[in-house]
């Protein structure tokens, strides 16, 4: 079964607004479920006054 056409009309008009739309990749969504620090996002400097701070 299709879309009704209104239905079918919302999605291209979000669609070309760049919204998000259901079964469709969000990369705002990925960006913001993302993990806040990656692998080697930091270099593996230890602090000056090595008291593990």
């Amino acid at each position: 079964m299709q879309d009704p056409p209104l239905y079918r009309a919302l999605i291209a008009t979000w669609a070309e607004r760049g919204k998000t739309l259901p079964g469709r990749h969000d990369p705002e969504w990925a960006r913001l479920v993302a993990p806040i620090v990656r692998p080697g996002q930091f270099s593996g400097f230890q602090d000056p006054r090595g008291d593990g701070r």
